[in-house]
């Protein structure tokens, strides 16, 4: 699902993979982090790409990534190239406010540990949902003029927020402002990160 946070989209879907194959994600990339982790912060981290092999069930997850990634940037673009790096978070941990467009064009997030999704019950309801842990995604600083608390008619909410379930991957444009509450639980909390470099077509 593409939604449009004017001035700005992103992209929302659930994989569907199931639940084995998370927790085999979940526990490899614990095991990568516990090489890679180089301080207390979580971007104190070696540099490292989940995605280069030497994580087989990761590059699986890449595979199942893909086409939807493809289907938020549309015909006019394609990916050039596609960095994965696992971010774990423990007990009252949040992800402060900041964009990564130094680092790359488009950024996705894939959750293989949280709440399952009820298949009976709408999937958006679900989705944007505030609470402990939750994603946002802010529109570009262009409101902070002094007018950020105002919205036009024809505008849709500046921020997003999404509750982290399993199976859930969100894409956005890498300038957008972005955060994630403290998260609450007891064991580690781990999510994919992935940085997208995009390529657009015909200029």
């Amino acid at each position: 699902m593409i939604l449009n946070l004017f001035p700005t989209h992103a992209g929302v879907w659930s994989l569907g993979l199931d639940p084995s194959f998370d927790q085999r994600l979940y526990e490899s990339l614990l095991r990568v982090h516990a090489v890679m982790k180089a301080g207390e912060e979580i971007w104190h981290r070696q540099k490292h790409d989940i995605f280069d092999g030497s994580v087989p069930i990761a590059n699986e997850l890449f595979r199942y990534a893909m086409p939807k990634i493809a289907e938020f940037i549309g015909p006019n673009g394609h990916v050039i190239s596609c960095q994965g790096r696992e971010v774990v978070r423990n007990r009252g941990v949040e992800i402060m406010p900041h964009a990564d467009e130094d680092e790359c064009h488009l950024q996705a997030v894939y959750f293989p540990i949280g709440p399952e999704l009820d298949k009976t019950n709408d999937f958006i309801s679900q989705v944007n949902a505030y609470g402990p842990n939750a994603f946002a995604i802010c529109n570009p600083d262009w409101r902070s003029s002094g007018f950020g608390a105002m919205r036009m008619p024809w505008e849709t909410p500046g921020k997003f927020w999404i509750a982290p379930h399993r199976g859930l991957l969100i894409a956005f444009d890498a300038r957008a402002v972005h955060f994630q509450k403290p998260y609450h639980g007891e064991a580690p909390f781990l999510q994919v990160l992935l940085n997208i470099k995009v390529e657009r077509i015909n200029g």
